[in-house]
């Protein structure tokens, strides 16, 4: 079960419950083995919604026939269904399972439509799947429309389970309120298939979560001629950047724009604050590094190195389907941008770099501990799930922002020593590593360099690998 196995992202199919559990009027029918069925256990604790999640368990590998009844037991429960999603676990991708053509019984209003998901395929990541689905269903149901009256925007962020989501959506609305801005759909949390039908009416699209807005947003660009609104808005640089795109698709009057950041500025934004009183002391001249995903770690990094003056010793990504983007973006703030699948390779990292400040993913806790660096996990996957949902985005994500920085390098760190020499592998022991399964070869590169450090040798052999296995 990658989900909990210590990787970064679960499977494709992880993606695609996600992105429909999201959704209304939406059902999935999920082909696994039993040991895979585990959304249902944390949507409970993680979504805090009630009832159960749209979604039912198929027995992968029982045919047409099989899948066909339990398309039709999914429309006699629930009646006012749309769309039914066939996803398949990986297991069933690794058997070679093809999903059948099943008949999905008609609805009196509007025809019900099936979703087969012919582009999974083995080793497809959670986020690229997320956002192939989500584009596969805007592709279909998004049709020509009369813009508003009045300015709005869609807003496209992160799926359920994602413990930021809804509070990200409600900072952006409550600014775009501020400039007159309406709000046509927020995507894909809550939105229902009449929402993504009238997607269209918006006059631009703002993406708070490429991960899984992006082929989405760039198919409506293209299809309808609706802009598209991608600077991260975390930091006030960044959410000022972004709101006067708005501004200006929204037609809404430079002035406008301009009162309403600085008004955010001096009531709730405290940032910039930070950056001119505190920061000289706490931060300026300190090393920082950053791992995540994709709009977390680039805007974390444009706020700290723009905003504060941070210097960012190296930024890396575990989405390896967006790494020439990341580079591009993350290499405007750090000379080092780097993408590993692994947290034993990012643990690597920080060990040799000893960073002041590690900003990351849950993973990296220990390795911070390790190096002595101060820690703040805020780039997903989340290990806490709070009752209360507070933004990083926004101006009110900007205050939450600098309290957490100062306060995690105002904690005394116990000294560390220094970090040692970085090992040199030799071609037969970086041959070996290779045939070490990808899921443990960070495990076993760690181990052997710290076996090659018990023995006093600079040089990692073969022999020194191979005596350092677990």
């Amino acid at each position: 079960m990658r989900v909990v196995a210590g990787v970064y992202e679960g499977p494709s199919a992880h993606g695609i419950l996600r992105v429909a559990a999201s959704l209304k009027d939406v059902w999935v029918i999920f082909r696994a083995s039993a040991h895979e069925e585990y959304f249902q256990v944390l949507w409970g604790p993680w979504a805090r919604y009630e009832g159960r999640a749209p979604v039912s368990p198929s027995p992968a590998g029982r045919g047409a026939e099989s899948l066909q009844r339990d398309v039709l037991e999914v429309v006699r429960r629930h009646p006012g269904v749309g769309a039914v999603i066939v996803a398949r676990s990986d297991s069933a991708l690794l058997s070679g399972e093809e999903v059948p053509e099943v008949r999905l019984p008609a609805r009196e209003d509007r025809p019900r439509r099936l979703f087969r998901c012919p582009w999974q395929k083995p080793g497809l990541g959670e986020h690229e799947a997320a956002d192939l689905m989500l584009a596969e269903l805007v592709r279909e149901y998004a049709v020509p429309q009369e813009k508003t009256p009045e300015p709005s925007v869609n807003l496209f962020g992160a799926p359920v389970l994602d413990p930021r989501a809804e509070a990200e959506m409600d900072e952006l609305q409550r600014l775009l309120a501020g400039l007159g801005v309406g709000v046509n759909a927020r995507v894909p949390l809550g939105a229902s298939l009449e929402d993504l039908r009238n997607l269209p009416r918006a006059w631009a699209n703002v993406v708070l979560y490429r991960e899984a807005g992006e082929s989405a947003t760039r198919f409506l660009k293209e299809r309808f001629g609706m802009p598209r609104i991608t600077t991260p808005m975390i930091g006030s640089a960044g959410t000022g950047a972004a709101l006067r795109a708005v501004g200006e698709a929204c037609s809404t009057s430079e002035e406008r724009v301009r009162r309403l950041v600085f008004r955010e500025l001096a009531q709730t934004a405290k940032l910039p604050w930070y950056a001119r009183l505190l920061s000289p002391r706490t931060l300026r001249g300190k090393k920082v590094a950053i791992f995540g995903d994709f709009t977390y770690a680039v805007g974390l990094g444009y706020a700290l190195s723009r905003e504060v003056g941070a210097k960012i010793a190296w930024s890396g990504t575990y989405l390896s389907h967006l790494e020439h983007d990341f580079s591009f973006h993350a290499g405007t703030f750090t000379e080092k941008t780097f993408v590993a699948e692994e947290p034993g390779e990012v643990a690597l990292r920080v060990e040799r770099t000893r960073p002041d400040l590690l900003i990351a993913t849950h993973f990296e806790r220990e390795a911070a501990e390790r190096s002595g660096a101060s820690f703040l996990p805020l780039c997903p996957p989340a290990a806490v799930h709070p009752f209360v949902r507070l933004p990083l985005m926004g101006y009110r994500g900007a205050a939450l922002l600098a309290d957490a920085v100062d306060g995690a390098l105002r904690r005394t760190r116990s000294p560390s020593p220094a970090a040692p020499e970085e090992p040199v592998w030799t071609g037969e022991a970086l041959a070996a590593l290779e045939e070490v399964p990808a899921f443990l070869r960070g495990r076993a590169r760690r181990l052997a360099e710290e076996r090659a450090r018990e023995l006093g040798e600079h040089r990692i052999t073969r022999e020194i690998l191979e005596d350092s296995r677990f």
